[in-house]
């Protein structure tokens, strides 16, 4: 057998259809534990079985913390010094197993972290299309008429390939301010979700609402729900949420059942098997690339589900009301733009809002007015008129009540203009 010859090291590498038999050893590094990990496998297998020359050596990781010596198995047992072709799979898990073996054959890197600093080997890496799930999030709410989205992520010191949440969050952020809906952002500060809870629930009675929430993933938006539950908001009334993921054990058995993208692990696995049989016949590129699997589906579940419309009403009423707030209307207006009754149109803001059609028309107006006090030097007169207050002087003792202070002292605290 030819030598590959790397520094001061001489590794055996074995080539293609040294057996008699033509077979090729793959060993398969792959936490089967996870639903993810078993849809990529599966998609293996399902390349194997058309390729009756694969015989594949299962290498199940451990659960997270667990590690020495021996604690990594493969299934249909081989021997030291029996040769393995090519692996699939973790191409740090690779190593810790199988030592310089993992230097001697082709690596296909199916979501995996960074290779290890001065790693000496060319590794073709194969990831899951984090911009296309976060645009399939995306595109899930904003079809729901959600005006208001936001995205909860994780530490990412947690995730071996933590590089993904920046890519999932930009996604979003950048499809939900396009389509001209408001973004807002949580991140947990430390590893521990229940330290964490407090904080969550006191930002998400911050949010606008309806409003859309991704998740960095299935076991975050469990944490989101509860989360919800606890800050006494409405899942989906009040607040919708989308896993990543489809881990169903967890998607199937929240309440209510969470909508989730589900990446093509699948089809990941068969494009990591396709490309190391290339590799195997014709070698590994110069240059390896990194390819990219995208979205399968989206499986939708109560989370996202409005059965009786009423968020879309409350979200295009709204949406209304922000950019008709400072004319000459009143509710019967808006329920009569929306083509619904008056008292639809009230019931389903009670229940989605938790107020009026008149009290949210009214904050509307509160902010605008507070807005233009800041930012310009008009006369609380033309301010008045131009936010859709009839009488200077109820305006002036409503945000005296709503404010705590008049708006002379809000003009001049806030840095703008002085009055």
């Amino acid at each position: 057998m030819p030598l590959l010859h790397h520094g001061n090291s001489a590794i055996l590498y074995y080539m293609k259809g040294v057996r008699k038999d033509g077979s090729l050893h793959i060993c398969v590094a792959m936490a089967r534990r996870v639903k993810a990990a078993r849809d990529r496998f599966s998609g293996i297998m399902r390349y194997a079985a058309t390729h009756s020359n694969w015989v594949v050596r299962i290498l199940d990781p451990p659960p997270s913390g667990e590690s020495g010596p021996g604690i990594y198995k493969l299934s249909n047992e081989i021997s030291d010094d029996e040769p393995l072709d090519g692996a699939i799979g973790r191409t740090d898990i690779l190593i810790r197993h199988l030592g310089a073996r993992a230097l001697s054959i082709p690596i296909v890197d199916i979501d995996g972290g960074p290779l290890p600093q001065g790693f000496p080997k060319r590794v073709l890496r194969i990831k899951v299309d984090n911009a296309a799930i976060a645009d399939a999030a995306a595109r899930l709410l904003l079809g729901k008429g959600l005006r208001n989205l936001a995205f909860v992520g994780e530490v990412s010191s947690k995730f071996a390939n933590g590089s993904c949440q920046p890519y999932r969050r930009e996604t979003f952020r950048a499809a939900a301010l396009a389509a001209g809906a408001t973004f807002h952002e949580f991140t947990e500060t430390t590893d521990n979700q229940t330290d964490n809870m407090p904080e969550l629930m006191a930002w998400l009675r911050t949010l606008p609402l309806p409003c859309g929430i991704m998740a960095f993933n299935d076991i975050r938006a469990l944490t989101v729900i509860d989360a919800c539950h606890l800050a006494r908001l409405t899942v989906p009334g009040q607040i919708q949420i989308v896993g990543v993921d489809n881990e169903v054990e967890i998607c199937e058995n929240t309440y209510p059942t969470l909508t989730s993208v589900l990446p093509d692990f699948e089809g990941g696995g068969y494009m990591a098997a396709q490309w190391l049989d290339e590799i195997l016949e014709n070698g590994m590129p110069r240059n390896p690339p990194t390819l990219e699997y995208g979205v399968k589906t989206i499986v939708e579940r109560a989370s996202t589900c409005d059965l009786r419309g009423g968020g879309r009403i409350v979200a295009t009423a709204c949406e209304f009301i922000r950019i008709h707030a400072g004319e000459d209307i009143a509710v019967a207006d808006i329920a009569k733009a929306l083509n619904v009754s008056r008292r639809t149109l009230e019931l389903r803001f009670s229940e989605i809002l938790g107020r009026g059609v008149g009290e949210t028309l009214c904050r509307e107006r509160l902010d605008r007015v507070s807005r233009l006090l800041r930012e310009t030097d008009r006369t609380v007169l033309d301010i008045c008129f131009d936010s859709g207050f009839k009488s200077p002087s109820y305006l002036k003792a409503l945000f005296k009540k709503t404010y705590g202070m008049t708006m002379s002292e809000w003009r001049g605290r806030g840095g703008g203009f002085s009055a």
